[in-house]
């Protein structure tokens, strides 16, 4: 108990700092804090990095040696050469110490293998660059709907406050009215009951925008202790939603991600196909080596060595014959794997129309909601005050005011939702069509 009340000074003092944003503002700080997004940066920068380690197979390649080699025991050599005495022990050949130093460089002159994988290099790079843009579009689209999560619990939370406020003043006019012995003990017991509820219900609401704020720290990056304030209400969205709608391009995915992902994947195949095809070609190589030697017995002094360079350029050219058909089968299997693509692509593109319909039909369908939810919204408050004016004249039982109210948050909480989700559907739409 003791840990706990020295911690609420800190959290205190920290909360203090409040952020304001924007949706605008929320997306600037989420591309430069989020991880998702510098995970995804440092993938482009290691696929660079892997590029240029590929075009390095270009330029020639240097190496040092050094050796040194000590004779256990020596070969000997045995000969007969006639009209000479023959020696039948042999004698040694060979120094006690050999020292070896050098250079060696080599380098690729004719390589359509290594040619064909540069070009695979460029089409990584661009799929790097994909996967980075993708990571953007999706967390723009959490982003946003997290946004719009704040504004809509916000609304909701506006809405049983003001059905709280009505519950509670209702609530007083029937206290006096029991005071002064006008109405019955029951229905003031009712009333009491009725704001007990109604603060239960805040308090509900307000701890949804408290977990809606929190969610949208965690998906921008920033301290969960940091105070957020989300400006705004989703009221603002609605005059500007039919030019929203008429400014998509609903009639093209050439910049969905998934296929464009799904197109550089397909070169990439091809690219390996291409690679696959130039193993059938002869490769020629160059290579140069230049040392310096010494060999000598232990009974010279080091300062006495005699050192000679030895130096060879060569050319080497490797031509593929046969091995056993494993490079057809290899080149087969990868033809198969570009035809099965094509078709795959296909399913995907209708998948993807099939979304994108869907997100059409439930923008229609939300922007009908919110014509409808709006007017009943006006209805349901209009309803509210004369159903509190025939209650104080005593026209109106109090089961008829308390119905006036809960009409009142349900059409609330239902222009609110429809709002919401014509901002999430529009959301998803621009996901899918590639929309920044």
């Amino acid at each position: 108990m003791v840990t706990v009340i020295c911690l609420l000074p800190s959290i205190t003092l920290k909360s203090q700092d409040t952020l304001k944003v924007s949706l605008s503002k929320a997306i600037e700080i989420a591309m430069s804090k989020s991880p998702t997004i510098k995970v995804a940066n440092k993938e482009i920068e290691r696929v660079d990095y892997s590029n240029k380690e590929k075009f390095a197979a270009l330029f020639p390649s240097i190496s040092a040696s050094g050796s040194y080699q000590r004779t256990l025991k020596k070969q000997k050599m045995y000969f007969t050469i006639p009209g000479f005495p023959s020696n039948p022990d042999g004698f040694e050949v060979g120094q006690d110490n050999t020292f070896v130093g050098g250079l060696s460089a080599s380098m690729p002159l004719i390589s359509a293998t290594l040619w064909a994988s540069l070009q695979l290099t460029a089409t990584d790079a661009q799929l790097a660059l994909e996967n980075a843009r993708s990571s953007k579009l999706a967390l723009i689209n959490q982003v946003s709907k997290a946004y719009y999560a704040i504004l809509l619990t916000q609304d909701s939370y506006n809405v049983f406050k003001h059905s709280y406020d009505n519950t509670v003043e209702n609530a007083r006019i029937i206290k006096n009215k029991y005071k002064q012995g006008a109405t019955s003990e029951f229905e003031w017991v009712r009333a009491d009951v009725q704001v007990r509820n109604a603060q239960s219900n805040l308090v509900s609401a307000q701890s949804a925008v408290n977990m809606s704020i929190l969610q949208l720290k965690m998906l921008i990056g920033v301290d969960m202790f940091i105070g957020l304030k989300v400006e705004g209400s989703l009221s603002d969205f609605e005059s500007k939603m039919y030019g929203d709608v008429l400014s998509i391009d609903t009639t093209t995915l050439k910049l969905n991600t998934d296929l464009k992902q799904f197109d550089i994947k397909s070169q990439q195949l091809n690219h390996a196909l291409k690679i696959q095809k130039a193993s059938w070609w002869p490769t020629l190589a160059a290579s140069f080596s230049y040392q310096y030697m010494s060999m000598a017995d232990d009974a010279i002094t080091f300062s006495n060595y005699r050192w000679f360079p030895t130096s060879t350029a060569s050319l080497s050219l490797s031509i593929p014959i046969f091995q056993g058909g494993a490079r057809l089968y290899k080149q087969k299997q990868l033809q198969i794997q570009i035809d099965e693509m094509k078709d795959q692509r296909d399913n995907l593109r209708r998948s993807l129309e099939l979304q994108v319909i869907s997100c059409l039909d439930n923008i229609k369908k939300a922007i009908e909601k919110i014509a409808s939810n709006k007017e009943a919204l006006r209805q349901a408050e209009k309803a509210v005050t004369i159903s509190k004016k025939l209650y104080e004249v005593g026209s109106s039982t109090y089961l008829e005011l308390t119905n006036t109210e809960l009409a009142y948050i349900s059409a609330g909480v239902s222009y609110n939702q429809s709002i919401y989700d014509y901002l999430s559907a529009k959301s998803d739409l621009e996901k899918l069509l590639g929309k920044n």
